[in-house]
């Protein structure tokens, strides 16, 4: 399958809508802390709540995560379809 989308924030995914984080805008420090959050450069992850002004929860494996609006403005994703498989979300 072939995803042709265009990079986005992640604050701009709607509700209901999964994502492929592609990078970071942050420093090295919130690159690191989204890491530890499990937040990694090719992880899918699906947007619970959100945007608002308050910020998004996003889903990452069985976790809710919830990220602030300047975090969610740096961190770079790809829409995808929520009914991928793990196979075709790794390539």
């Amino acid at each position: 399958m072939n995803i042709v989308s265009e990079v986005v924030s992640l604050a701009q995914i709607p509700r209901g809508q999964c994502a492929k984080v592609v990078d970071f805008d942050g420093g090295r420090s919130m690159a690191q802390r989204m890491v530890m959050l499990g937040i990694r450069r090719g992880v899918p992850l699906c947007v619970v709540h959100g945007p608002g002004a308050r910020g998004t929860v996003v889903q990452v494996g069985g976790a809710r995560i919830a990220l602030g609006l300047g975090v969610t403005e740096k961190i770079r994703v790809i829409p995808i379809d929520a009914s991928m498989t793990t196979e075709e979300l790794a390539a």
